[in-house]
């Protein structure tokens, strides 16, 4: 192969795929996978303009489900999450959240192109490259849940893009 044409390959290779990261689906359609333990983070609409929560999502793998949320907190001006696992519905204590609580922290979008790091944008937003949600892995690793939960290895914390859901 000559070398002005090993130039060209691997740029041609890439466009497919720039293209389609450009045309990505809204934050809210995005499912991601995580590379060590193959777990997955889905995103589902809220459903509501008024609810306080801007994103819902699942982290799932093995036996392993958590339901999450992301509400956005004006005082630290930054997105606020929580994966939960059987939390009671309707009115729970602020005790009966915390028992059910496996992870809080902030998930931060990410651009590979750029290595730029954010905070993830509000629902209706183009899914990021990938979403890292720092301290996940280690908090599933410790919860109560690790021995029932089916993994064979601790979930890292970044989770890259996958696919759109319909």
């Amino acid at each position: 192969m000559t070398p002005q044409l090993k130039t060209w390959l691997l740029p041609l290779c890439l466009i497919p795929a720039m293209a389609s990261a450009e045309d990505r689906c809204a934050i809210e359609k995005a499912v991601f996978v995580e590379a060590e333990a193959g777990t997955i983070l889905s995103f589902k609409p809220v459903g509501s303009d008024a609810a306080a929560v801007s994103h819902l999502f699942t982290v799932t793998g093995g036996k392993l489900k958590l339901d999450g949320n992301v509400m956005y907190d004006e005082e630290s001006s930054r997105p606020a999450g929580m994966a939960m696992n059987n939390c009671p519905q309707g009115d729970a204590t602020g005790a009966e959240l915390r028992a059910c609580t496996v992870w809080t922290g902030v998930p931060y979008a990410l651009n590979v192109a750029s290595g730029h790091i954010d905070i993830l944008g509000p629902e209706g937003s183009q899914a990021p490259d990938a979403v890292l949600m720092s301290g996940l892995g280690p908090a599933i690793r410790h919860s109560a849940l690790w021995e029932k939960s089916g993994l064979k290895s601790v979930p890292w914390d970044l989770y890259e893009f996958k696919e759109c859901t319909k």
